[in-house]
C-alpha cells in the first residue's frame, strides 16, 4: 500500500489543497507530510486520497519525443490538405457569395475546360492507357472524380472509344484505354 512518502513533492501540495492546507513553498517534504498527518484526517480518507495521487504519480506522461512525431504528423497532415486545396483553386473557379449574412465559398470546376485539354492530348486513331493519363502533370491537379466525369461525357461525346486494355488504373473498374476517334 502507497503512503506519504510514495508520492511527489508536487503531488503532496496537490494533496494538502484538496483538504485544505495551505503548504509553504519553503518546506521540505518532511515537513509537508508531518503537516498533512497533523489535520487528523481518518485513516480510511487520508488512504483513498493517497491512493488517488499516487496512481496520478503512476501514470506514464507523453514523452516529447511522442508529441513531436504526433506533431509531425499533424503538419504532414495540414500540408497535404492544403496541397489538394491548391490543387483545387487552380483548376477551379473559386467565388464568394452572401447568403444570410453569411459568406459562402464556391468551388466549381469548369468541365469543357478539362474536356478540352484531354482532347488535345490525343489525337484521332491514337490511344492512351489512363496510367498514361494520371501521369500527365496538369491532370494530376484535377480531382479524381471530376477527371471521371470529363472521360465519361467524352466517351457519351463519341470523341473516345474505350478497351479494357493493360493499365493498372482503370476507370469505372473496366477503362483502361482511351482510343481517340
Amino acid at each position: 500500500m502507497a503512503n506519504l512518502n510514495d508520492l511527489t513533492v508536487p503531488l503532496l501540495d496537490k494533496l494538502a489543497k484538496e483538504i485544505g492546507i495551505k503548504l509553504s513553498k519553503k518546506d521540505k517534504k518532511p515537513e509537508k507530510i508531518s503537516k498533512i498527518k497533523s489535520v487528523g484526517l481518518e485513516e480510511l480518507q487520508l488512504k483513498q486520497l493517497i491512493h488517488k495521487y499516487y496512481e496520478q504519480k503512476s501514470t506514464p506522461k507523453k514523452t516529447r519525443k511522442d508529441m513531436i512525431s504526433e506533431l509531425k504528423g499533424r503538419v504532414k497532415l495540414l500540408e497535404e490538405q492544403v496541397k489538394f486545396l491548391m490543387s483545387e483553386i487552380s483548376v477551379s473557379n473559386v467565388s464568394i457569395t452572401k447568403e444570410n449574412n453569411r459568406d459562402l465559398l464556391t468551388v466549381t470546376t469548369d468541365l469543357a475546360e478539362i474536356k478540352k485539354f484531354i482532347k488535345s492530348l490525343i489525337s484521332p486513331g491514337e490511344s492512351i492507357t489512363i496510367d498514361e493519363l494520371i501521369e500527365i502533370n496538369e491532370i494530376q491537379k484535377i480531382p479524381l472524380i471530376t477527371l471521371k466525369h470529363s472521360i465519361y461525357d467524352l466517351i457519351d461525346e463519341n470523341v473516345f472509344d474505350v478497351a479494357e486494355g493493360n493499365s493498372r488504373q482503370k476507370i469505372g473498374g473496366k477503362i483502361g484505354v482511351l482510343v481517340r476517334k
